[in-house]
C-alpha cells in the first residue's frame, strides 16, 4: 500500500473500534493509550490499524453467529408458537366436525317412521325388518325417559305421559306379532294399519316427553 494511503475501513471494523475504544476510555486517566500507534508515523498509524482490524475481526466472528443463533432461536419460537396454534384450530375444528356428524346421525336415528322405506314396501318381510327396527328404537327411547324423571318439569303430568308411551309399546309389538302370524290379506292390512297408528302415537308422545325435561334437548 503506497505510504500516506490508509486501508478501507469495514462497518464492522468501525463498530470494533467503537467498542474496543469505549471500554478503554473507561479504564484510568492515568492508564496508557492502548492506541500508540494512532498518534506515532504513517507507518505506526497503519500499523495500529491492521492490529485493531485483526482483533474486530475476531470480535465479529464470535459475536455474529451468537447473534444468527439468536435470531434464528426466535423464528424458531415463533414458528413453533404458530405450529401449535394451527393444531389447536385443527382439533377444534374436528371436535366441531364430529358434534356435527353426531347430531347429525342422532337426527337420521330419529326419523319418522312415515319417512322410511319400509313404511312405504309392499314387501311383508322388508316392511316387518323396518317395522321391528323402528319399535325397538322407541323402546329404548322410553326406556331412556324413565330414567329421568326426576328431570321433568311437572313429574305427575311425566308420569302419566311414560304410561300412556308403555300402553302405545304395548300394542305396537301386538300388531307386530300380529302381522308375523297373519294368514290373510285382511288380517295383515289390519294389522299393518294397527301397527303405523300405534308407532305414530309413540313418535308424538316421546317427543312431548323429552320437552317436558327441564334440559330439553
Amino acid at each position: 500500500m503506497p505510504s500516506g494511503e490508509r486501508e478501507a475501513i469495514s462497518p464492522v471494523q468501525k463498530i470494533g473500534f467503537h467498542w474496543i475504544r469505549s471500554a478503554c476510555s473507561m479504564r484510568a486517566t492515568a492508564a496508557p493509550d492502548p492506541f500508540p500507534y494512532y498518534t506515532g508515523s504513517a507507518n505506526q498509524q497503519e500499523e495500529g490499524m491492521r492490529i485493531t482490524s485483526w482483533i474486530v475481526t475476531l470480535l465479529a466472528a464470535a459475536v455474529l453467529p451468537a447473534l444468527a443463533q439468536e435470531e434464528t432461536l426466535k423464528d424458531i419460537e415463533h414458528g413453533a408458537k404458530k405450529a401449535g396454534e394451527k393444531i389447536k384450530e385443527g382439533v377444534e375444528t374436528v371436535a366441531e366436525k364430529t358434534k356435527e356428524t353426531g347430531e347429525t346421525v342422532a337426527k337420521g336415528v330419529k326419523k319418522a317412521w312415515r319417512e322410511t322405506k319400509a313404511y312405504a314396501s309392499g314387501n311383508r318381510a322388508t316392511y316387518r325388518k323396518g317395522a321391528r327396527q323402528k319399535l325397538n328404537e322407541l323402546s329404548r327411547e322410553i326406556a331412556d325417559l324413565k330414567t329421568r324423571k326426576s328431570e321433568a318439569a311437572d313429574p305427575a303430568a311425566f308420569d302419566r305421559q311414560l304410561e300412556t308411551l308403555s300402553q302405545q309399546q304395548a300394542t305396537a309389538k301386538e300388531q307386530l306379532d300380529t302381522m308375523r302370524k297373519a294368514t290373510s290379506d285382511q288380517d295383515y292390512s289390519e294389522a299393518r294399519k294397527q301397527f303405523d297408528t300405534a308407532i305414530g302415537e309413540m313418535e308424538d308422545g316421546v317427543a312431548q316427553a323429552r320437552k317436558q325435561l327441564r334440559t330439553s334437548e
